[in-house]
């Protein structure tokens, strides 16, 4: 026998949250949202959670579950007689009295096609290694990461030009109808599961030597790793000590104005107000940039004032 109005905790905080939370919000009964998050700061001023500011736009309680104990969290899952918890992008493994306290589930949308690219970096991952399959998978949790049994599965593509933003989006477009499916069939209890199979693999979480581009390497690879990083922390190089943020860059056709012989990482402007970078195999045009401390410009903007020096070898590391 279905419920006639399912409670609901949803666990998450990033922005790619909020949609997804919407949509059930629209159809559910939403009784509390968990972030994962340690309260930030940012010139003086205290930044609410993606997720923490829609949950107190509707009302919604919010517990940041990076200061509450498990144990207090399991005690209000019980105490407000959740039905089913939702989890997406939480960042943060779940104890087992946690994942047992809804009284018919605990599940969490990953956007990957599990088992491949479980962990905390999915998406930048799939990007960076440049798929162009993904799936939006839903598990019911076991304490193990991402590796609980499947109650859906639905691929998507990824373009050659999606940045992260747009594969986003993507995993929005399908995974929010997906998550409804799902939540139906729990509560009607016609659920069937599917144990994952085969070694999968580990999306580890980023690092900051992560960010930075490796001139030596493809063409291919600086592209996919600007678009996996953009907007935020955004791929990375040196122009000597300044650090600069690569926002939106494309690979370069071959072009007979740049030198064949320019060592990877050299900076060559053509056509008057466009630069592009050696690579190991050709050349990646750079689009928009951000030095630091100043806000993003254009390689039009940067070369008429003189702040990106054709000529000069991009580094991974700062130098005089």
């Amino acid at each position: 026998m279905a419920l006639d109005a399912p409670r609901i905790a949803v666990f998450g905080s990033s922005s790619i949250s909020v949609p997804v939370f919407e949509t059930i919000r629209c159809r559910f009964h939403v009784v509390l949202a968990v972030v994962s998050e340690k309260p930030r700061v940012r010139r003086g001023k205290l930044l609410a959670n993606p997720v923490q500011e829609w949950a107190q736009s509707h009302s919604i309680p919010a517990l940041n579950g990076a200061e509450t104990p498990g144990e207090v969290l399991t005690k209000r899952l019980v105490d407000d007689a959740v039905d089913i918890l939702f989890l997406l992008s939480y960042g943060r493994l779940l104890p087992q009295a946690l994942l047992d306290a809804p009284r018919l589930a605990s599940i969490n949308l990953h956007p990957s096609p599990l088992p491949w690219y479980r962990g905390a970096a999915p998406i930048e991952r799939q990007i960076m290694d440049g798929c162009r399959q993904s799936a939006v998978s839903i598990i019911r949790m076991n304490g193990l990461l991402d590796q609980g049994d499947l109650l859906a599965q639905e691929p998507f593509t990824i373009a050659d030009s999606d940045y992260r933003t747009d594969v986003e989006a993507s995993i929005v477009r399908v995974g929010a109808p997906l998550a409804l499916h799902v939540l139906d069939q729990l509560l009607h209890r016609s659920t069937t599961l599917l144990q994952q199979t085969g070694a999968g693999s580990y999306a580890r979480k980023l690092k900051s030597d992560d960010e930075l581009i490796d001139w030596s390497g493809s063409v291919v690879q600086a592209y996919n790793l600007v678009r996996a990083l953009a907007p935020e922390p955004c791929a990375c190089t040196f122009q000597g000590a300044d650090r600069v943020k690569i926002l939106r860059a494309i690979p370069l056709s071959a072009h007979t104005d740049l030198p064949a012989d320019a060592l990877c990482g050299t900076v060559a402007q053509f056509l008057r107000k466009r630069a592009a970078v050696r690579c190991d195999d050709g050349w990646l045009e750079l689009l928009e940039l951000q030095f630091q401390g100043k806000a993003p410009m254009s390689t039009a903007d940067l070369l008429n004032g003189r702040r990106l020096v054709p000529g000069i070898v991009l580094r991974r590391n700062p130098s005089a």
